[in-house]
């Protein structure tokens, strides 16, 4: 049904729970894991655990607080050892296309471009590269990074456990 990669990461996360979404979602703000889908693990994990509300909430805060300490990994290494030695890690993959596009979107609007790109499917990490090459204030873009990622969580997961608690009426 899903992508050999989706249906792993689908079992290991109802095998090991919270602890293993925090690993997935490090792994998806980290560049690391981009092929997985949010979209899907995310709602997946609180459809198959019974969307009560304190699961909803505790997957929610895991996965931002998780894809968020994921960027910032990614921001501090750009700040601390530069674009060469991102594009020289294996496990990391991106175009100079994308840091192009993400460093013109970060050059225009800042702090809040991070906000944004982190709505976008496949773009929020990105922007954290030129913010760490340019210094930008970590302080200022964990809030960001965080704020955005916890509306973007939170309207997938009502889209999603909604629109099934329609179709099972």
């Amino acid at each position: 049904m899903f992508d050999p990669l989706v249906e792993l990461a689908l079992a290991v996360l109802f095998a090991v729970g919270l602890p293993a979404m925090f690993v997935l979602f490090v792994l998806k703000g980290a560049i690391v894991g981009k092929p997985l889908p949010t979209s899907v693990l995310l709602p997946g994990y609180i459809l198959a655990t019974s969307p009560s509300t304190t699961t909803i909430v505790l997957a929610i805060a895991v996965a931002s607080g998780g894809y968020v300490c994921g960027q910032l990994l990614i921001y501090l290494l750009a700040a601390q050892y530069g674009l060469e030695a991102l594009q020289s890690n294996r496990w990391l993959s991106f175009t100079d296309a994308q840091i192009e596009r993400a460093d013109d979107l970060f050059e225009r609007y800042s702090g809040p471009g991070v906000f944004v790109t982190n709505l976008l499917p496949y773009a929020g990490t990105f922007i954290v590269i030129p913010a760490g090459l340019a210094g930008y204030p970590i302080g200022r873009l964990a809030v960001y990074a965080l704020t955005s990622t916890v509306l973007n969580y939170v309207l997938i997961v009502w889209f999603v456990v909604g629109s099934v608690g329609l179709l099972a009426g």
